[in-house]
């Protein structure tokens, strides 16, 4: 190779070697999610994984590794510090302090709610919240409004609902209706509960205010952008009035 066409390769090699690239990582965060049948599966599918890589590709300073976990080791993992964040989550409607974690202060959009009643014995989300206290409901008890019994499954607590052996399971609609029609019941009914703000789950303390600190501008970047709305109806659609 003539000497000239060396001294410009190692000229046009130094250059790409020194100038700055825009994939440059500066900071790694770990989140690990909650298995959720259909949206976050174990094996690392679903739309709400894919929702969270949607998040990582909109920063090129910063990488986001996803883990799927059974929900309460990917909670327990946030807790103990082997993780930045988490989901799924939705914010309390009330306060809550004696979990081991935090929730994020930025929320992504609102997740609805969905009440499963037993055609055979009539309840309204009326009649539900004029008096709770009357009525055996399962659903998550830390976001809940009223006291309730802890749901361990959707199946379970569906299942249950036929049986009539509870009155009502409140879940996000996506996922239960999707366990829903797995089963093929039909005696269940479906009825608008509430609207909730679904966040991330963080630590608590300074690594928590660090880890909410990027979520909130990145969620806030994306929302002023335009596309945060369409990326997350990937996730979570307004009430869908239908009946089995």
């Amino acid at each position: 190779m003539p000497r000239h066409y060396l001294s410009l390769l190692l000229f046009i090699t130094m250059l790409i070697l020194s100038a700055p690239t825009r994939a440059t990582i500066e900071q790694t965060y770990v989140a690990h999610l909650g298995a959720l049948p259909g949206l976050i599966n174990l094996d690392g599918s679903g739309a709400f994984v894919d929702f969270v890589r949607y998040l990582d590709a909109q920063d090129p300073s910063t990488k986001i590794n996803i883990e799927v976990f059974p929900i309460h080791r990917a909670i327990n993992h946030v807790a103990q510090g082997q993780a930045d964040f988490g989901l799924p989550a939705v914010r309390p409607t009330r306060e809550v302090s004696t979990l081991p974690f935090d929730f994020s202060e930025v929320s992504f959009g609102q997740v609805t709610h969905v009440l499963y009643t037993n055609k055979a014995v009539p309840l309204t989300v009326k009649e539900l919240w004029a008096n709770p206290s009357r009525y055996t409901v399962e659903a998550v008890p830390y976001y809940m409004p009223f006291k309730v019994q802890r749901s361990h499954s959707i199946k379970q607590s569906l299942l249950r609902l036929a049986a009539g052996r509870i009155d009502g399971f409140i879940w996000a609609q996506e996922e239960a209706d999707m366990v829903l029609k797995e089963l093929g019941l039909t005696t269940i009914k479906r009825a608008h509960f509430a609207d909730l703000e679904d966040v991330f789950f963080i630590p608590k303390g300074e690594a928590g205010r660090e880890i909410d600190a990027y979520l909130t501008r990145l969620i806030t970047r994306l929302r002023e952008e335009g596309d945060l709305a369409r990326e997350y109806r990937k996730v979570h659609l307004p009430y869908v009035d239908w009946q089995p």
